[in-house]
């Protein structure tokens, strides 16, 4: 019994000795879990990106995906603030990302920020930093293609020549050009550009173009936009470039017009038997530095002229007609004849090997696959400096065989307006591409309807045109006017041909009957393709409320300009016509009123006949 109760005792001790251990590991185990949250808590405040760690990693790499998400987000709509709160999270929980793809939304989105946080006065050496920390990020990708392995240095190359940075971008090229590699086809344009730079550098100052010339320019040239000054001349090919370089595709044509937005200036249109009239030059000559220049026989032609550019040889009627070229063709500037001809002797005898790299560079990428094409315009402005005027042609034309793009026709027809003897028939096609791939040109429709003056285009032709152009503009009043007197001499032109029909008095004599006949180009030749657009155009241009909306503009010369042209499609009953007609009346503006009045005089009204017929027919 003495045996049980001394083991009692023990047993108990030893409970009660556990017990005290066990509250003591309890108590030490909390305070180094409280200070392990603390810890914790510190870290997660410091370093907002140590908190993505504490999850399990697919939840750390979807979080990852979806702030990349975000800022490609922000980015498009152009909420800096917001993006740039989202790029400092990105760039902290990506430190050891490698990735190209990534690494340029990042580098390409804080670039971007620096310029609007800078107010755009961007600070080189800074820039610099970044496109080093952005190469050394993604390594030396021995194992990636060309185009992807040079990307950060091309966006370098890129960035030098906006700034007027020639030096670094020139350093650049020749590193890329010691590879002795097939480069890319955006590689090629940028050392295009950059050789381009150098030499235009090099050139004497009074032949380079300066801040003072951009308004003169504008004037002169049919490029929009195609600013090409000392500090800003290849700004124009900027978000080509770099867009072919974000997603490696080349496929640079561009349908989008350099006349887009823009009308029919209100002083050109049909001569006086046409009831408009014509008093501008629509050619936009630099007149001003060609004043001393003969106009006559400035046309090159294969069999008077020399091939130029081989046996180094310019006439006079060859440098008149480069003198003529606008602006955006010839980037050049000159104060009279003496020094345009001085220019041309030493450029023509002193190839520099900037030039010549330049025009190897863009030619290579105009020639790749697929195409650079947005070397066309640099790689023509070389050569028509070089006076290699054929050579020029020869490119254009294969350009705008094998290019789905606007751009080539526009420079031939730019061309050919100066240097080709035999240029009608070639002019006409080259107008007529233009506007069948861009209907919104009115500058080409302009051109055409000077050739129709000159008998060189049919009316039947021009009436098609204008019709693609209203199709896709809305245009102002001097478009209807001249469409309308379209319609008017169609009239006319039918009425001379069917008013004679063989008839006999009673008396056996010969007698001459008048009648109205719907033209047969609305019937036979294009009949479906316009009985389409009179569907389209009653809610297009005819509705009510275009309606309303002109009258309330005040503007009664395209009321009524937009009446007769209705009056031929719709009839004289057609309610967008009785409408302005009553308008006019309430303006009381007598001439108008006239005008249309003579319209509805001749109005065939080929809609309502397309109707009929289809009732017929039902």
């Amino acid at each position: 019994m003495e045996d049980d109760n001394n083991n009692g005792g023990a047993t108990t001790r030893r409970s009660k000795h556990r017990k005290r251990k066990e509250y003591k590991l309890d108590d030490d185990g909390h305070v180094a879990a409280r200070e392990k949250l603390a810890k914790r808590i510190l870290l997660s405040l410091a370093k907002p990106s140590y908190v993505l760690g504490l999850a399990p990693k697919p939840l750390r790499s979807e979080h990852r995906t979806r702030l990349r998400y975000l800022l490609q987000r922000l980015v498009k709509q152009h909420n800096w603030v917001e993006a740039s709160g989202v790029l400092s999270a990105y760039l902290k929980g990506t430190v050891n990302d490698t990735s190209p793809f990534r690494n340029r939304l990042k580098f390409s989105v804080l670039l971007e920020l620096l310029k609007h946080v800078e107010s755009h006065s961007i600070n080189p050496s800074r820039i610099k930093n970044i496109y080093d920390i952005w190469s050394k990020k993604i390594g030396s990708m021995k194992s990636w293609p060309v185009e992807s392995r040079y990307a950060v240095q091309l966006e370098f190359m890129l960035f030098c020549l906006m700034q007027g940075n020639t030096g670094d971008a020139y350093q650049l090229a020749l590193c890329l050009e010691q590879e002795k590699v097939d480069i890319d086809p955006v590689s090629k344009i940028m050392m295009g550009l950059t050789f381009y730079e150098m030499w235009y550098s090099s050139i004497p100052k009074e032949f380079q173009w300066r801040d003072s010339d951009q308004y003169d320019m504008q004037e002169n040239s049919h490029m929009e936009g195609a600013s090409y000054s000392n500090e800003v001349r290849h700004s124009v090919w900027h978000n080509t470039v770099e867009s072919h370089m974000e997603d490696s595709q080349y496929q640079c044509d561009s349908d989008s017009s350099v006349m887009n937005d823009k009308q029919i200036p209100r002083d050109v249109g049909f001569n006086e038997d046409m009831g408009v009239s014509m008093e501008v030059d629509v050619n936009n000559e630099r007149e001003k530095q060609c004043q001393n220049f003969q106009p006559e026989g400035f046309y090159l032609n294969s069999d008077e002229q020399k091939e130029i550019g081989d046996n180094g040889v310019l006439t006079h009627d060859t440098l008149y007609a480069l003198g003529r070229l606008d602006l955006w063709l010839l980037p050049l500037r000159f104060s009279d004849e003496n020094s345009f001809e001085e220019f041309m002797d030493m450029h023509r005898n002193q190839h520099t090997d900037y030039y010549k790299n330049a025009v190897k560079y863009l030619q290579q990428a105009l020639n790749s696959t697929p195409s650079g094409s947005v070397a066309l315009l640099p790689l023509i402005q070389l050569l028509l400096i070089g006076g290699q005027v054929d050579e020029a042609l020869n490119i254009l034309e294969k350009q705008c065989c094998s290019s789905a793009s606007v751009l080539p026709i526009r420079l031939r027809a730019a061309l050919l307006e100066r240097f080709d003897r035999n240029k009608s028939l070639f002019l006409l096609s080259c107008y007529e591409d233009i506007l069948k791939k861009d209907p919104t040109c009115c500058g080409s429709l302009t051109k055409l309807i000077r050739m129709h003056e000159n008998g060189d285009y049919s009316l039947e032709s021009l009436l098609e045109m204008i019709a693609s152009h209203l199709d896709a503009t809305d245009a102002e009043y001097n478009t209807w006017r001249v469409f309308s007197s379209c319609f008017f001499r169609l009239s006319h032109y039918e009425e001379d041909c069917m008013s004679a029909c063989p008839g006999k008095h009673e008396d056996g004599h010969r007698q001459h009957c008048s009648f109205s006949k719907t033209p047969t180009m609305f019937t036979k030749i294009s009949g479906k393709s316009w009985r389409l657009r009179c569907r389209w155009w009653l809610t297009r241009h005819f509705s009510n409320s275009k309606l309303e909306s002109e009258i309330e503009a005040g503007d009664l010369q395209l009321l009524a300009y937009k009446a007769a042209c209705a009056s031929y499609m719709y009839g004289q009953e057609f309610s967008y016509v009785a409408k302005a007609y009553s308008h006019l009346e309430k303006e009381n503006d007598k001439d108008l009123l006239l005008f249309l009045d003579e319209h509805k005089k001749k109005s065939f009204g080929f809609y309502k006949k397309f109707q009929k017929k289809a009732i017929y027919i039902t």
